[in-house]
């Protein structure tokens, strides 16, 4: 192995593997012993529970690649990533909900919670120039962006929108990314656009096409442990949102930087508060704007990493050498 020099050569501390499962565990016991014989700290960082017996059914739902693993491999798959809880020196989370769940399964790991931040500086430089597509120039926007997810998610939001695309004629609607039935159906195909699924470097500029930004999520374990990631993107790219009460609920201020809504009735309120004033939507643009440069932007929140990783460092090498010192 070409990293085994690099490993023993003194000039690190740990080494921290992002969301990390072997495909088979013989693979990943070499790197794990070859990551103590260099006597390195281990860090694991994971930002989804994906522990929870419950991925399983989401994996082979969503993703074809995973389904086609078969149940076997999925479980032992889950039941490793498990087992590396016990084995490694810290845990980064995105979340304190995450830290609770990754507790329950090893409750003597140190968790550390580093929660998700934008880089601001990187966002407006790609967002500089950028125009809408055409068919949307000079358009009011209703719009959803995002991954593969359950239809569960979005199903309340399509209700929404067909009432909405009845009661506003003059609304556009914009899905971006994953193309959802939900979405999909729930007004006509005139009154929608639907922009593709872009890597990093480019999927920022397709937020551009949205005034009014849709952040829902369902109720759903899996969900309680991620973060408000979308909120930030939607509001760098200027735009008011209208969010969950799951997931965004506990990061924004209802009615100053965000609306929060729950069920149809709710997203239709106040959606339709945003449709109806300009002001408005400006104005909780800019309180979401200032609260997420000033509390969630990267260079804000860069010492979180590096006070979590000296922590687990120092944790594991003061238990090394007590193990030193017995031996």
């Amino acid at each position: 192995m070409k990293v085994l020099p690099l490993l023993a050569s003194g000039r690190y501390d740990a080494i921290l593997t992002p969301r990390i499962v072997w495909p088979v565990k013989d693979v990943g016991e070499v790197w794990i012993k070859a990551i103590r014989n260099a006597g390195l700290a281990w860090l694991y960082e994971v930002d989804d529970d994906v522990f929870n017996p419950r991925i399983i059914d989401r994996q082979t739902r969503l993703f074809e690649s995973e389904k086609a693993k078969g149940y076997e491999q999925l479980e032992w798959e889950r039941q490793e990533r498990i087992r590396l809880l016990s084995l490694c020196d810290g845990v980064t989370v995105t979340t304190q909900r995450l830290k609770t769940v990754v507790q329950g399964y090893n409750p003597d790991v140190p968790v550390y919670v580093v929660p998700n931040a934008i880089d601001v500086q990187w966002f407006r430089l790609l967002m500089r120039g950028i125009g809408r597509v055409p068919e949307l120039e000079g358009k009011l926007t209703v719009g959803w962006a995002g991954g593969t997810r359950e239809d569960v998610d979005l199903l309340d939001l399509g209700k929404a929108w067909t009432i909405l695309a009845e009661k506003y004629p003059h609304v556009m609607f914009v899905s971006q990314g994953h193309q959802s039935k939900a979405l999909a159906e729930s007004v006509p195909e005139e009154r929608q656009v639907r922009l593709p699924w872009l890597g990093l470097e480019e999927y920022p500029r397709a937020l551009i096409n949205v005034d009014i930004g849709c952040c829902t999520v369902a109720p759903m374990v899996f969900n309680t442990s991620k973060s408000c990631i979308k909120w930030y993107e939607y509001t760098l790219a200027g735009a008011a949102c209208v969010v969950s009460p799951t997931v965004y609920g506990r990061e924004v201020t209802d009615g100053v930087d965000a609306f929060v809504a729950s069920g149809v009735d709710q997203l239709v309120d106040r959606i339709s508060q945003l449709i109806e004033s300009e002001d408005l939507r400006k104005g909780m643009a800019r309180a979401a704007r200032t609260k997420v440069v000033t509390e969630h932007s990267l260079n804000n929140n860069l010492f979180n990493w590096p006070e979590a990783w000296k922590d687990a460092i120092e944790r594991f090498q003061e238990k090394r050498s007590r193990q030193l010192v017995l031996s």
